[in-house]
């Protein structure tokens, strides 16, 4: 039985430690915080006792390969998934207008929803249909190399389209400005999502913490002889004639195996990989997005969907915590909701304060039953490094699987999945990176 190490135990890590455990291998994760699960996590907050999330986490029936490991833990219970493909959008002004793709079965209701869809001229809508019959019919590579603002320009979509459509959508799945996100990214995700299968378009949103869903996913991963190192920290890779000889924790012990998996993120990465031939140089080339998630309490009910979508808004999305969670909520307040702000570098230097008196002020434009008085509680978290930059250029620079050290291998995802930074493509390059390893076998 062949022995592998995994370095990390985000989804990357769990998605590589599921699919190696299940084809026989010997496994051992490594993980520097006492749990798994990495940006899939919560934390306790003592004034409101509630568990909240390290920033909302949206996932969609697409997500087939992170799916399938819920699927495993028995955590299904712990989403709540969308019978169809389902979005209420606010303008500033307050007026509302809503996709709605079950109209019809099939990609018929999602051709429906977008004629329904308010706020847009007719001849807005009969582009953004002209587009994604492009995509759909379109094998050309031409998109690899322009941003999304000049592959929407390029198909003539009207800035009333881009403003109430295509913006909302780019920034929260690329978590980056229409001038700078690869436009090759967002037409693979159109593809997965909307396009091979309507189905995969609904969106499946937590009903608990992930704390409770990766402690699920932990147990079924140890049941099936998955060993889970916690609170330890690698310090260097060595390495030996194109392999990696063995590794070394903060406190000087070491490991060895048959193979290792990184699945650390490129700042990380670099600092311990020991390579004198510039392999690894790369890594120092990854750019960053911060996403800001704030969560308020409030004494009012700001409205009754399950979560809207905020145009041309800094508050992009806001979730109704009492609507969606169901395991564990709090009472101690009676209103509580989570708000999403993607590419959110302009708000960087912002106090906690400034930023809630911001949100309050845009949410209350809205819903002006609303004012910042009704908030009691509020939490604000920051992720600098939230994900890698969906950029055109570092489309180029992100790497296989496969590294030029026989044994070792990197997953994660910022490297080639075709995707942005999502929980699936994480998902996607820890299978890869184990059907790697497990291809060593069998040519073997």
């Amino acid at each position: 039985m062949s022995d592998v190490l995994i370095i990390g135990a985000g989804v990357a890590g769990i998605s590589a430690a599921f699919h190696l455990s299940r084809a026989g291998f010997r496994v051992r994760i490594i993980e520097i915080t006492d749990s798994i699960g990495g940006r899939l996590t919560a934390l306790f907050d003592s004034k409101s006792s509630d568990m909240i999330d390290n920033g909302q986490h949206a996932l969609m029936t697409a997500y087939d390969t992170f799916l399938e490991i819920v699927e495993a833990a028995d955590a299904n219970k712990y989403f709540n998934f969308q019978s169809k493909l389902h979005v209420d959008y606010y303008d500033s002004s307050g007026r509302k207008s809503v996709l709605d793709a079950g109209c019809m079965f099939g990609k018929a209701g999602l051709l429906l929803g977008l004629l329904k869809l308010g706020g847009l001229s007719f001849s807005s809508k009969i582009k953004i249909i002209k587009l994604f019959l492009y995509i759909q019919l379109s094998k050309s590579d031409s998109n690899d190399n322009i941003s999304c603002r000049e592959f929407l320009n390029l198909h003539r979509q009207s800035d009333e389209s881009i403003k109430r459509f295509w913006e909302p959508l780019i920034v929260a799945v690329l978590n980056c400005n229409l001038e700078n996100a690869s436009a090759l990214l967002l037409i693979n995700v159109l593809k997965k999502a909307f396009i091979d299968d309507i189905n995969n378009s609904k969106l499946v949103l937590p009903s608990a913490d992930f704390k409770l869903i990766t402690e699920k996913i932990q147990n079924h991963l140890q049941s099936c002889g998955v060993e889970i190192i916690t609170r330890t920290k690698i310090n260097s890779i060595i390495t030996e004639k194109a392999n990696v000889s063995r590794i070394i924790d903060s406190k000087g012990a070491q490991y060895q195996a048959d193979y290792y998996i990184s699945t650390l993120p490129p700042y990380s990465l670099q600092k311990i990989v020991d390579s004198d031939d510039g392999q690894f140089d790369y890594l120092s080339q990854f750019a960053y997005s911060p996403i800001i998630s704030a969560y308020i309490w409030t004494d009012i009910e700001i409205f009754r969907e399950d979560f809207i979508s905020m145009i041309d808004s800094h508050t992009q999305w806001i979730f109704n915590r009492n609507k969606l969670i169901k395991h564990n909520l709090s009472e101690k307040f009676k209103y509580s909701y989570s708000i999403t702000i993607s590419y959110a570098d302009s708000l960087l230097n912002m106090k906690n304060s400034e930023l809630i008196n911001l949100i309050s002020g845009e949410i209350e434009r809205v819903f002006p039953h609303f004012s910042e008085k009704n908030i009691l509680h509020y939490r604000v978290i920051t992720e600098k490094f939230a994900t890698f930059t969906a950029d055109v250029r570092t489309e180029f620079i992100r790497p296989d699987c496969k590294t030029n050290l026989n044994n070792f291998f990197l997953a994660g995802d910022w490297t080639n999945t075709g995707l942005p930074a999502t929980i699936e493509g994480a998902a996607i390059s820890g299978k890869r990176a184990a059907e790697a390893v497990i291809g060593l076998l069998e040519v073997k």
